[in-house]
């Protein structure tokens, strides 16, 4: 589903204009970011909890050469889907 298509869907069953819920749509990284910043997990109702990790250095090794290197400590999101939404996921057919 694109972005065009995703943003008519929210619009007719939230009953909202498009450009109304596209400018939800754009304000969310913003918003979900600004959380994070602040030390904050963010959950996205029904779907997701967002959260920034911090990943240690460590030794990793280059599979081409076989050579190792440090690879220096970083920060990286973790999204876990909620279980009501892992589930809906689950039941669907493909």
């Amino acid at each position: 589903m694109k972005k065009s298509e995703f943003v008519d869907a929210l619009a007719q069953a939230t009953g909202q204009t498009k450009s109304g819920v596209e400018a939800v749509l754009d304000a969310l990284p913003d918003a979900v970011m600004k959380g994070l910043k602040n030390g904050d997990a963010v959950t996205v109702p029904g779907i997701a909890k967002i959260d920034a990790k911090r990943r240690a250095a460590r030794t990793v090794r280059n599979p081409a050469t076989g050579a190792t290197m440090q690879s220096p400590a970083t920060t990286v999101a973790a999204i876990k889907p909620v279980k009501a939404f892992k589930d809906a996921v689950a039941k669907l057919k493909r």
